[in-house]
């Protein structure tokens, strides 16, 4: 049984219509005027995601999606790391996590023309095929 995998980025940053509210207590920025980047681009991101993953899913017809919310430092490194929504499936939603964990740095985020922490967000699906 195949699986095939998609992969869909959803930056919490890129509502064009928020209001930057600057950084939370934490000082990390939902939505700066840049949002944080995967450095190759989407397509080399879905590359590494697929060359990364590990997960071998019994089952039917089921699709799942695991939300996975982490941070890019500013020297562009992947900071915390956690699941924002849960697929159901804990060995999936580890996974997400340590992918995410995995990749290289990103593009940092910039507001008003300087480098911030920022926070990301990627969607991990799955379908059964």
């Amino acid at each position: 049984m195949k699986y095939f995998f998609t992969i869909v980025i959803v930056l919490l940053s890129l509502s064009c219509f928020a209001q930057n509210a600057g950084p939370n207590a934490a000082g990390v920025y939902e939505k700066p005027e840049v949002a944080a980047q995967f450095a190759p681009g989407k397509d080399s991101l879905d590359r590494f995601i697929k060359h990364h993953i590990h997960m071998k899913h019994a089952g039917s017809d089921r699709k799942d999606n695991a939300v996975v919310v982490f941070l890019v430092e500013k020297d562009g490194h992947i900071g915390a790391a956690e699941i924002l929504r849960t697929s159901g499936d804990k060995d999936f939603d580890g996974e997400a996590v340590a992918i995410v964990k995995a990749m290289p740095n990103w593009v940092p985020a910039r507001d008003k023309g300087t480098v911030v922490r920022s926070s990301a967000m990627l969607t991990f699906s799955y379908r059964a095929d």
